[in-house]
């Protein structure tokens, strides 16, 4: 049988209406049969509604309460998108596609229809063996209206993307930075080398400083000896992990009450993407795994991986 559109099935009844044509003139019209041209007819005249094809395949049946209860509980734990929710599910068995669980979450309130979005070329991700191997560091000026003016400054473990440091501060200065250093070292050990933006205004507001000598934060670098790494001018990409991490951060801390709530769940309950989604691999599991000295750990660490877990 041909499919027909809606608009070929308006102008056969139509035709037919009018008289002009015969049965086999409408067919040879449409490319179909004589008794299909009857068919479409005989419906028409019995309910008096132009009949239209339905889609062929089979009707889904709906999804069992309980699955649609996990998928808004996965949600509300992880934030995730459908298509990561759907990993989580495949590895529990159950094989439901993206847009399924997508209508879930907007029927729940959670989904939104976007747009299609682009998709950049396919790149080699880089990141470092080890934990504490590299650090990045940034600054970013929060937009969300509770601390809307403030800066946020984070370190992130390249290996684990677990962020071992942060603060949020009136303004960016090299003493801010030193101070959440400091803290971070003393929970999670010292790192090899520390990465950060050239061109970053963590960078450029120390320029009057730099100009009487290197600033408190380079100098704390000297003496713990670690290596100081300046990313290219003008080339976020250098440090395009953290860049992510403050994507993140703008996208969910609206679901949190304190920056620390949101921090905790980033680093000990949120399975990363850069990582192993159907284990439910988070940034702090991977910091821990890939770790060369482990004894170094605070306790509050393996506290806090205890609960996420």
């Amino acid at each position: 049988m041909s499919k027909l559109s809606k608009e070929q099935i308006e102008w056969i009844i139509k035709a037919k209406v009018n008289g002009k044509l015969t049965n086999k003139e409408i067919a040879d019209v449409q490319g179909i049969s004589i008794s299909r041209v009857q068919q479409l007819y005989r419906e028409y005249k019995r309910t008096g509604v132009i009949h239209v094809q339905k889609r062929a395949g089979r009707h889904k049946q709906p999804l069992p309460e309980s699955v649609r209860n996990e998928i808004v509980e996965l949600y509300r734990k992880y934030r995730f998108s459908a298509s990561y929710i759907g990993k989580i599910l495949r590895e529990e068995g159950l094989h439901i596609d993206n847009d399924r669980i997508n209508q879930v979450l907007k029927e729940a309130g959670f989904a939104m229809s976007e747009p299609k979005k682009w998709h950049r070329k396919k790149w080699i991700r880089y990141e470092r063996e080890y934990s504490n191997s590299l650090w990045h560091v940034d600054w970013h000026m929060i937009k969300d209206q509770r601390w809307k003016g403030l800066w946020l400054i984070v370190y992130e473990d390249d290996s684990s993307r677990f962020i071992t440091g942060y603060g949020v501060y009136p303004s960016p200065t090299s003493k801010y930075s030193v101070d959440v250093l400091k803290k971070a070292i003393e929970k999670y050990g010292k790192p090899e080398q520390i990465l950060f933006d050239h061109g970053t205004t963590f960078y450029g507001v120390e320029a009057d400083e730099r100009d009487k000598g290197i600033t408190e934060f380079e100098k704390f670098l000297i003496k713990e000896k670690i290596t100081l790494i300046v990313g290219r001018v003008d080339h976020p990409q250098t440090n395009g992990k953290v860049e992510k991490f403050f994507d993140i951060f703008e996208k969910k801390v609206k679901f949190f009450n304190t920056v620390d709530e949101f921090m905790n769940w980033y680093n000990f309950i949120r399975p990363h993407g850069a990582f192993d989604i159907e284990r439910l691999e988070t940034p702090a599991m991977i910091f821990y795994k890939r770790l060369p000295k482990k004894e170094i750990i605070d306790q509050s660490f393996f506290d806090m991986l205890e609960r996420g877990v």
